[in-house]
């Protein structure tokens, strides 16, 4: 067991079992933060971040060095907080370590300890698979570990990293595509009674169907009860995978009625805080400095007044026929009796009871021209 975890208060709890080389222990998440935060990291700092942990071990005495209590203190700190950041990007980190230490005891061991969760680990690894560290055929000297010149540990480290990048690309597009599933399920499902097994449901069938196996509720978890750090007695889920935490918080999501949804403007994935039928996240958009929350509807109607004739004639005349109130050439009263008459006979033209051409004759009655040239002729 790696890890357990339990839901109270709104807050999903979680406790390093162990065998962790974090030296947190009880920690609290706000509900859904951790899944969105996993869904929104980018594979590009995966990479890049994995594999400075890797150059720690870049040295012909690493294998000697890793158990140096120093080090190993060190690389507490680190996964610590990483630990309090992205709890799903901790799974990785734990994933990496097990196998660097399982290496130094047994390169046999570490891959197919590794291949358990990576199928393609013996194959990529192969050449460890043998590998034993060089040791001293003196007979004065009867445990004497000489210095690694090809550095296989460091290698083997950097293997490690390119197999969990791929299968972290892999998982994140797995949790992506189950999060559009239920958009598209909460969609179709419109009943209000619809309930949280009820799309948890919808999500099996969709499994079976392409051949899968049940995800959610016929796969059951492990469970016991602890006392936590509160002092109370609570129900703990055992918790052995990222996979394993990925299903309990989206399910507690559901059963919280707390749901991802993604962006109109910017299309990035977000969870509804003020209010559930939000459509806009809260992110600054691109160099605008404004929240999508705040500009996301305008930009939304000015791209679709673009790519419509009818919205964007109909757009061009209003603008010309309130400036003119400004110029005191048409009176308030004047303009909103056009307005009202602009968007009956608007809305008559985008449902086809209205030509085009004759919805744009109307639009420009009454409009005054100023002649070209510079002699007003």
């Amino acid at each position: 067991m790696i890890a357990s975890v339990y839901i109270k208060d709104g807050n999903i709890h979680f406790y390093n079992e162990d065998t962790s080389l974090s030296d947190i222990g009880g920690l609290a998440y706000e509900l859904g933060r951790p899944l969105l935060d996993f869904v929104c990291y980018e594979p590009e700092r995966f990479i890049d971040g994995f594999s400075m942990i890797a150059e720690a071990f870049n040295s012909e005495y690493a294998h000697i060095g890793a158990k140096d209590e120093a080090f190993i203190s060190a690389l507490k700190e680190i996964m610590s907080e990483s630990q309090q950041k992205e709890i799903y990007l901790f799974f990785y980190q734990q994933m990496l370590m097990d196998f660097i230490y399982k290496f130094i005891d047994s390169p046999r061991e570490a891959v197919e300890q590794l291949a358990e969760t990576i199928p393609d680990a013996e194959e990529k690894l192969r050449w460890a698979m043998n590998f034993e560290w060089p040791k001293s055929k003196s007979t004065f000297i009867k445990v004497g570990i000489f210095a690694d010149k090809e550095k296989r540990l460091f290698r083997a480290a950097k293997d490690a990293v390119a197999l969990m990048y791929e299968q972290f690309c892999v998982f994140q597009q797995f949790v992506v595509s189950e999060i559009e599933v239920l958009l598209h399920y909460r969609k179709e499902i419109e009943v209000p009674e619809a309930r949280s097994i009820d799309y948890l449901d919808c999500l099996d069938v969709y499994h079976t169907e392409y051949g899968f196996e049940n995800c959610y509720v016929e796969a059951p978890y492990l469970t016991f009860y602890g006392r936590v750090t509160t002092g109370t007695i609570e129900q703990l889920y055992v918790i052995d995978s990222i996979e394993d935490l990925f299903r309990f918080e989206f399910m507690k999501m559901m059963e919280h009625d707390i749901f991802i949804k993604k962006c109109k403007n910017c299309e990035q994935y977000f969870i509804p805080r003020r209010r559930v039928d939000a459509e806009y996240c809260e992110r600054a958009f691109g160099e605008t400095g404004r929240k999508c929350s705040e500009i996301g509807a305008m930009l939304r109607y000015e791209k679709k007044v673009a790519e419509n004739p009818i919205l964007e004639a109909h757009k061009k005349a209003y603008r010309r026929l309130h400036s003119r109130t400004r110029n005191k050439k048409m009176t308030q009263t004047e303009f909103m009796r056009w307005a009202d008459e602009a968007v009956k006979k608007r809305d008559a033209c985008m449902a086809g009871e209205l030509a085009f051409d004759d919805f744009v004759e109307w639009l420009e009655q009454g409009r005054v021209r100023k002649a070209r040239g510079g002699n007003g002729t």
